[in-house]
This record gives C-alpha cells, structure tokens and sequence, in this order.
C-alpha cells in the first residue's frame, strides 16, 4: 500500500485559488424591478462583472479575497459596499440584492445672454493604420481618455469617435464621465445610463449628449464600457501613435491603468 501526502505548499496554493461563484439578481429596493448594467465587483482586484437585461449576475470569487470590500453601484443608486468574508455569509446563490435609488441634487447653470461658442475637444484621429480597443471583453471593462478644459462652464453636446472596424451587431456600450482624482476617473458626472446601440461597421459615431445636461469646470475622463456578452469578435477605434494616453480598466469595480503613448481618438463637441 502506497501512502500520498500533500505538501503545506500544494494545499496553500490550492486554497489560494479556490473560487466560489455567486449568482443572483439586483433589483430596485421600491419597485423590486431587476436593474440592468449594475456594476459588480471586488474593489481594485480586476473581479467583476455587470448584471444583464434582467438584472442577473454571475461572479467568481477567489479565497484569497476574502478581506476585500464587494461593491455593487450603479448610476442614480447608493452603491452597497460590503466585506466579501461578509458578502459570503449572508448571500446564497440565486438571492436577490436590493439598491435603494439616489437623490440627485442637480447643480445648474446660470445663462447669460452672452454668445455661447463651439468647439471640439480631444482628439479627433480618423487614423485607418493605427488602431485599438478593448483590453479584453470582460463585462465591465472600460477605456477612455482624459479631456482638458479651459473654459467654465464647459457644456457637453456630444462624444465622438471613429470605429475602424465592428465584427458586433449590434453593439451595445455605455458612456461614462467621470471626474478626476489623482489624473484618474474618481466620480460620475451623469445621473442616468447612457446605454448605445450601434450597427455601424466603420467610420465615425456620434452620440448626442445635450439631452443629459452634462457640464464641466475641470479636466474630466469620458470612455466607454463594456455591458453585454457579445461573444469574442473585434472592435477597434482609431488612435495614433506617440499622442496622448489611454485610460482603462480591465472589469467593474477594478483599478485604473494608464497606457502612455497611444491616442485613442475620443473628442467631444462642446459649447462654452
């Protein structure tokens, strides 16, 4: 008879790796409504992923995570922030989480009578030979870039940039704006989804945003993020070499990273 032993180096890498997945759904607190595109994830660990059309998610959550905080946030609700050693204790597979909506205390702007001026913002490559995107198709990954402003108020009317190629139809994104803290996306600045659908294969893409009386005083990041399993396909956005930087992260709820020396072309038209 043979006798097999396991190292305490094997059972600590083996408990190091072992997951548990959660599944289960989000929904309004009043309403009991499931919610869409809820951004889930453990903060700054690149584990995430967003809930579906009918507010159902699925997360795999490593052992070795257990002392890091589990966000569940989405814009227009108070985001709940909670222990994964916690998290794991009181939610069973297939329960339902309930956010409580926000009360926004919208700032406004005072019109003058002045003239309001336009101009576009960013950069604004239409670069065929240069090209990027994505870091993967992990739900809740974004990319953007960091716009500069020079006016106050800044008033954003729309986003714009340039598809070099589209294999998804259709695509489905969300705009998000963020401000800044430390050069990166810190806190949104819309109250409400912006949710597009595009079939458009190649060339430029405009999305109006005057519906969304969004305005600036500072720099801000304006991105996109990835919101539906659409399948592994390709989409790519025009850029160009040695300009600019790329902001992205990889899933919801992961840290922030700077790609320097590629610009992505994301401009925004505003008045000011």
């Amino acid at each position: 008879m043979s006798l097999k032993f396991l190292s305490p180096l094997l059972i600590l890498v083996s408990n190091l790796y072992a997951q548990n997945t959660f599944q289960g759904v989000v929904a309004d607190r009043e309403t009991k409504q499931p919610l869409s595109f809820v951004n889930i994830g453990v903060v700054n660990q690149n584990t995430g992923t967003v809930s579906d059309l009918d507010g159902f998610f699925s997360l795999k959550i490593k052992a070795s995570q257990k002392e890091e905080a589990l966000r569940f946030s989405m814009i227009g609700y108070e985001s709940y922030t909670q222990s994964v050693r916690s998290f794991i204790s009181e939610f069973s597979s297939g329960d339902t989480l309930y956010l409580k909506s926000e009360v926004f205390e919208l700032s406004e702007i005072v019109l003058s009578e002045k003239k309001w001026r336009r101009k576009t913002i960013g950069n604004k490559t239409k670069s065929k030979s240069v090209s990027t995107g994505f870091i993967n198709n992990e739900l809740g990954n974004e990319i953007g870039v960091v716009i500069s402003v020079k006016d106050s108020p800044t008033v954003l009317e729309s986003f714009n940039f340039n598809i070099n190629e589209n294999q998804y139809k259709p695509l489905v994104f969300r705009v998000n704006i963020y401000s800044l803290k430390n050069g990166l996306p810190h806190r949104s600045l819309v109250y409400e989804n912006i949710i597009v659908n595009s079939s458009l294969r190649n060339g430029m893409m405009r999305i109006d945003l005057r519906d969304y009386n969004i305005w600036v005083e500072e720099d801000f990041y304006i991105g996109l993020e990835w919101i539906q399993d659409l399948g592994n396909k390709s989409l790519l956005f025009s850029a160009d070499r040695l300009t600019g930087s790329i902001v992205n992260r990889q899933t919801s709820q992961g840290s922030w990273n700077t790609v320097k020396g590629l610009g992505l072309g994301f401009h925004v038209e505003v008045k000011y």
